[in-house]
């Protein structure tokens, strides 16, 4: 039985590279404490709600913030079995302990545990999950089409766009933020104020940023595989991203046999047999999930195979535990800030909003929430985040679930 620790946080605590390039890494300060154990931290304490999906019904999710009651109740009208849940600092001793991703904290949890799990060097988990790691590889891999810079300062990142023409779009990337969360766009030709005030916060938490061409992306996609001890890439899998336009991680669609779009799956299978040897001559073990993109050049379209490494779990887990709970269907799985909908009342108010349109557990389709839609501490408190999925026997069917969501749940005026 395995016991998952959604330690979302845990890249803050992997570090930052200062100008000259060395690596400072900052530690939580307490093996007792984290970013995530703290009161006016909810978004990071809810967060393990969204991973609900990711276990089997058999497994269990340490949660900081305790799963709302109706919640449950919900799934179970949807015939469907969550896992069981596990209030930290409580766990579950005989269990097979599984992070989120690898750092101090976790190796200090891990060690409570009867057979604690074998643990990757922590120096191979930093640099892996560094987007300066990612960049130094398509360098090497991909020579003629690699556009990306590393900067090490805000003087740099100034005199390298200023020379560049102002029609050239570009994105800034910090060094260590997952999920396109440290993204920021730009133009070339000098700074303005406003691009200052963007992109300085990105070297005070970063040390260091990655600057890319902005493409014109026709598909955004993700490759999720784990490294063997013997340095080989199992467990094969992927799925369609939807991010902003910044490139910020919004949800997933998983298609039945939870592969990555075609006609891209077996180059990106071919590839993830090569990054799993490089991550392995790193010293690092374990899942690892890979962005990667199709964009449009006038020779037409392109792969770009090697855009983020994220040597850790995925928040796309969830999605396709679903899928196998509920195989041959197609699954959209998206991320929404409650503000930004027309949120329901409750979920019985959910449900004669969305109509025929609902999830059905016979037939297995419709708009399913896939995360708590409310807390406990009051009947108009809503969570930082919640999530929700369109299933459909189809593709087609998709787009008509999302007619309805918009419809129904839409943005908010």
């Amino acid at each position: 039985m395995r016991e998952y620790f959604v330690n979302t946080d845990f890249d803050a605590s992997l570090g930052v590279a200062n100008e000259k390039g060395d690596v400072r890494v900052k530690r939580i300060a307490s093996q007792e404490t984290s970013p995530m154990e703290s009161p006016d931290n909810a978004y990071l304490r809810e967060m393990p709600w969204h991973f609900m999906f990711a276990a089997q019904p058999d497994e269990s999710v340490l949660l900081h913030q305790p799963l709302p009651p109706d919640f449950r109740t919900y799934m179970q009208a949807k015939g469907l079995v969550l896992p069981l849940t596990v209030r930290h600092p409580a766990f579950t001793p005989e269990a097979e302990f599984v992070p989120f991703g690898w750092n101090a904290r976790a190796v200090a949890l891990a060690s409570r545990y009867a057979r604690p799990p074998e643990v990757p060097d922590l120096a191979a988990v930093r640099t892996a999950n560094a987007r300066a790691f990612a960049l130094d590889l398509e360098r090497e891999w991909f020579p003629e089409t690699c556009r990306g810079h590393l900067i090490g300062n805000v003087r740099a990142l100034t005199d390298f766009l200023a020379v560049r023409s102002p029609s050239e779009k570009w994105v800034v990337k910090g060094d260590h933020g997952y999920a396109g969360t440290a993204n920021r766009r730009l133009a070339g030709g000098p700074l303005s104020e406003d691009d200052l005030r963007l992109v300085e916060p990105l070297f005070a938490a970063h040390g260091r940023v990655v600057l890319e061409p902005w493409d014109e992306r026709s598909c955004d996609m993700a490759m999720l595989f784990r490294v063997t001890a013997q340095g080989t890439a199992e467990e094969f899998r992927g799925h369609g991203l939807r991010n902003s336009r910044d490139g910020a991680f919004l949800g997933v669609e998983v298609a039945p046999d939870r592969m990555p779009p075609a006609p891209w799956a077996h180059e990106l299978r071919e590839h993830s047999a090569r990054l799993a040897g490089a991550l392995s001559r790193l010293g690092y073990a374990g899942p690892v999930g890979v962005d990667a993109y199709v964009h449009r050049t006038p020779e037409g379209l392109r792969l770009r195979s090697l855009v983020d490494i994220n040597a850790r779990l995925s928040m796309a887990m969830p999605a396709h535990g679903l899928a196998q709970r509920l195989p041959g269907r197609f699954i959209r799985w998206s991320w929404h800030k409650p503000r930004k909908l027309r949120m329901p009342a409750s979920y019985d108010d959910l449900e004669t909003r969305l109509g025929s349109a609902a999830f059905d557990p016979e037939k297995r389709e419709g708009i399913l929430a896939v995360s708590p839609l409310f807390r406990e501490d009051g009947p108009d408190a809503k969570p930082k985040r919640v999530g929700f999925a369109l299933v459909a026997a189809d593709a087609s069917g998709l787009e008509s679930l999302q007619s309805a969501f918009d419809l129904e749940l839409g943005r908010a005026p």
